[in-house]
């Protein structure tokens, strides 16, 4: 049986604790929010970077890998996510639950302090009197981040999805790249990103997850003490707000050396129901036997593949394709075809099932797991929507047709963009 319990621990902090017996290991989650603007892009990706895999008590990687390793093999690690119109910066680890260290250790709270430790005290050095991130570690971190954003181009399903994103989103921060730009990060010194991070502990949302089959009192101090002791300013709030569609759709295509062509469709809504949204997506191309893979891909093999997924809180659906040069009007036009078959309700009650099916069975897995647990709890605090998963499936399979139709009517296509091939 899960236990949650819910405290706030500063400013504009939660801790949420959450143990099941059924758990075998134990994670804490730091999700910390921050507005995201070209100008703070590039800055607040690379202190995702630098809190990650050193700090003042382990300054070297080695030592910090040597310290994972007497925690039976802990791990910490960093990441950033783009969450709306905000950015999201995520400190975890995971270690095994404590009933299973050999001494008795309290293992969570050892890996808690670890954390936190990143988080609160990175390696900083004194220049002219002011404290920054030591220069040499800083362009080793710095050229990371810039072999991520080059990096980019090597996927290009995910490089077509970014370049689309920034004409989708034109005019709003959900359309800045997450990590910024190329030259952007080039640019960053030390000191800035020093400032970065301290402005993103001072303002940022945050929301601490702690999951596992049994969180001691002493692991739980240790957290409340340290997030309760910082020195907040004006927090950032996220706000929720869908895309405006564009008066008429705006089409694009870049060209590069591609073997298959890639295309993203941009439908745009004012409509934002979990259980509706969730549900047209998975039924139009969510599932391998959705509408769109059905038809695009299976019966009239226009694409490799062909897929939806949503936006909930921006109100976007996207369909993304990869295709031949030759197929791209065609497929193109059938995508077009399906979504307006949705919107009529031209689909079997037998589709309309499966697909409620797949999902509620997939939110009865939701729990299984530590991290996917955090996320679940972590995403309702921020959205201040929370709703367990049983609620979720609740919700799933009271959707009618007659709203499916009425969010299918709402669409209206926004963006298509095209990744091919160069001219012959």
């Amino acid at each position: 049986m899960t236990h949650r319990k819910r405290t706030e621990i500063g400013k504009g902090i939660g801790l949420t604790v959450l143990t099941d017996p059924k758990f075998k290991t134990n994670g804490i989650v730091i999700n910390l929010v921050c507005r995201h603007t070209k100008e703070t892009a590039a800055a607040n990706a690379a202190v995702a970077f630098m809190i990650e895999d050193t700090c003042k008590k382990y300054p070297t990687v080695t030592e910090f890998n040597r310290r994972l390793g007497m925690l039976y093999g802990a791990s910490v690690n960093t990441g950033i996510s783009r969450r709306s119109d905000s950015v999201q910066i995520t400190a975890a680890a995971s270690c095994i639950a404590d009933k299973y260290a050999l001494n008795g250790e309290d293992i969570t709270r050892q890996t808690a302090e670890l954390l936190t430790e990143c988080l609160f005290e990175p390696v900083t050095e004194l220049v002219n009197g002011e404290e920054c991130f030591p220069e040499k570690q800083f362009q080793l971190k710095k050229q990371e981040l810039i072999d991520d954003i080059d990096a980019d181009i090597n996927d290009k399903r995910g490089y077509a999805l970014k370049n689309a994103g920034r004409i989708i989103y034109e005019g709003e921060p959900a359309g800045i790249p997450l990590k910024g730009e190329r030259s952007e990060a080039m640019a960053l010194t030390a000191s800035e990103v020093y400032k970065a991070y301290k402005n993103i502990l001072r303002t940022a949302r945050i929301e601490i997850v702690c999951v596992g089959c049994e969180i001691s009192p002493e692991c739980e101090k240790l957290i409340t003490d340290r997030f309760s002791a910082m020195d907040r300013g004006e927090i950032y709030e996220p706000v929720n707000s869908t895309s405006p569609a564009k008066s008429s759709p705006v089409s694009k295509t870049d060209r590069l050396e591609v073997a298959q062509s890639k295309m993203v469709m941009a439908y745009k809504t004012p409509e934002t129901d979990y259980a509706v949204s969730k549900l047209f997506n998975a039924l139009l191309g969510g599932t391998p036997f959705s509408m769109l893979f059905k038809s695009v891909r299976e019966k009239l093999s226009l694409c490799y593949y062909c897929s939806a997924s949503v936006s909930r809180r921006k109100g976007v659906i996207y369909i993304d394709s990869g295709i031949e040069k030759e197929n791209i009007e065609p497929a193109k036009n059938e995508i077009m075809k399906q979504v307006e078959m949705a919107a009529k309700g031209e689909f079997t009650d037998e589709l309309l099932q499966k697909t409620k099916l797949l999902l509620t069975c997939a939110l009865k897995s939701v729990f299984d797991s530590p991290k996917a647990a955090a996320d679940w709890v972590s995403d309702g605090y921020l959205d201040g929507d929370i709703f367990s998963p049983e609620e979720a499936a609740e919700r799933i399979n009271a959707v009618t047709r007659e709203q499916i139709c009425e969010y299918g009517r709402s669409l209206k296509l926004d963006t298509v963009y095209v990744l091919t091939g160069k001219e012959d």
